[in-house]
């Protein structure tokens, strides 16, 4: 069942870095639930993230890594991103597979606002995201 869409806010826009198919379907399936709006970007690989963050016209409101990707990693693109004053703003969590306390550790000390592990259970998948949503954007 989905829930109803909050209206009068605008779609919290989200660029996802993952090469996986099966986690970018698991995503939005889990944020079709979602009672505002969410559109997602997904980018194939970190160094299509920082094209995308460099040259679209609309910033996303929050970025998503897969810290284990193609061409650069989620770590490099996180580098990226908070190196750069235009997009060093914009909220950017690691979102990954690794439960390694190195991994997190990286993550967190190179900017992450947050850093999850994918849950296999989809219904705490669902309520990770819907969690990480809310500390974002429940005020907007």
């Amino acid at each position: 069942m989905t829930a109803p869409v909050i209206q009068n806010q605008p779609p919290i826009r989200v660029l996802l870095a993952e090469d996986d198919d099966d986690h970018v379907l698991l995503l939005q399936r889990a944020l079709r639930n979602y009672p505002r709006e969410v559109q997602i970007l997904v980018a194939r690989d970190g160094q299509e993230a920082v094209e995308l963050l460099r040259t679209q016209g609309t910033r996303p409101d929050l970025i998503l890594l897969d810290i284990n990707m193609p061409k650069l990693t989620g770590l490099e693109v996180l580098r990226t991103v908070k190196g750069d004053v235009e997009l060093s703003t914009i909220p950017a969590v690691m979102l990954t597979t690794s439960a390694r306390e190195e991994d997190r550790t990286a993550s967190l000390t190179g900017g992450a606002n947050d850093y999850i592990i994918k849950p296999v259970n989809f219904r705490k998948f669902s309520e990770s995201l819907f969690q990480l949503l809310d500390r974002f954007f429940a005020s907007n």
